[in-house]
């Protein structure tokens, strides 16, 4: 297999990311349970059964452990002196697709706008969830999530009607959603507001994630390999560094935004600047030194 060097003025935003997912882990561990007063207090109150910061966090701290593992292999702590970090086509795409899936459930809820369409956007996640594992349950115990389903919807018939709560929307939707409501109200870096390059970025990394043919070629590129005595060249593929750099800052974007979105709902914005200095602190202390490595 032909290896290309990779500059690394091309690479640094790839260690970028992966420096930001262990300093956003650091962050979300120092954010305790809802304030009182704060807008997860009210959004809890509502539906105390499946408490929304709890579904938040979760989701949130799925999207940071898929970009942590990107960071084991892009940027790790420690080095072996003979190691060599090789950057493959599907692996990184899988892995900023899953994190951005995971983070848009969370930015997709919190950007419902009031504390009463955040609770129904929250039932729904939790409607949808109980869809899923009904899915892959027994025939014979698939009677329990259907009365999970109309036993959660008997609990909030006075407030709330299925209707109203509405169908998951689909992956696509959220990650459209949530990645304009980043280029709206977060970073310009990274997130997108146009929705078909959004879903372009998308299916390109899901097809890659699922061996689909198509984006082994429209997210490589061809390198001059090697000159033939013909006077032809040979070349080689690559992945492209800029396919790599769009989609892990889509979801660098996303899950930065829902962690900072997630510290204001549960009333820890004032310490907020705090708890992302001292995360960054504590990194820097472990970070290998270009002389250690």
């Amino acid at each position: 297999m032909d290896r290309f060097r990779i500059d690394p003025e091309i690479s640094m935003p790839w260690v970028e990311v992966a420096q930001s997912s262990r300093i956003l882990r650091d962050v979300l561990s120092q954010i305790g349970d809802p304030l009182q007063d704060s807008a997860f207090a009210h959004i809890n109150s509502m539906y105390p059964t499946e408490l929304a910061s709890g579904w938040i966090r979760d989701y949130l701290s799925a999207a940071i452990e898929h970009l942590e593992l990107w960071a084991d292999v892009a940027a790790p702590l420690r080095f072996h002196e003979e190691a060599v970090v090789v950057h493959k086509l599907r692996p990184v795409q899988a892995l900023a697709r899953a994190c951005v899936e995971s983070a848009a459930q969370a930015v997709w809820m919190m950007d419902a706008g009031n504390a009463r369409d955040c609770t129904l956007r929250h039932l729904c996640l939790v409607l949808d969830d109980i869809d899923e594992e009904r899915k892959v349950t027994p025939l014979g115990e698939k009677h329990r999530f259907v009365e999970a389903r109309q036993a959660l919807l008997d609990s909030v018939a006075a407030n709330a009607t299925e209707e109203q709560i509405g169908r998951f929307p689909g992956y696509m939707a959220i990650v459209k959603m949530a990645s304009a409501a980043v280029a709206e109200k977060g970073s310009k870096e990274g997130a997108i507001r146009d929705p078909i390059e959004v879903e372009r970025l998308w299916r390109s990394a899901a097809g890659s994630s699922h061996g689909k043919r198509w984006p082994s070629v429209a997210l490589q590129i061809s390198i001059p390999a090697e000159e033939l005595t013909s006077g032809r060249l040979m070349t080689g593929t690559m992945p492209d560094p800029l396919a790599i750099t769009q989609i892990l800052k889509l979801a660098d974007a996303v899950v930065t935004y829902g962690v900072v979105r997630f510290a204001v709902y549960a009333g820890y914005e004032p310490q907020l600047a705090k708890m992302m200095s001292d995360a960054a602190a504590r990194l820097s202390a472990v970070l290998p030194r270009k002389d250690e490595e």
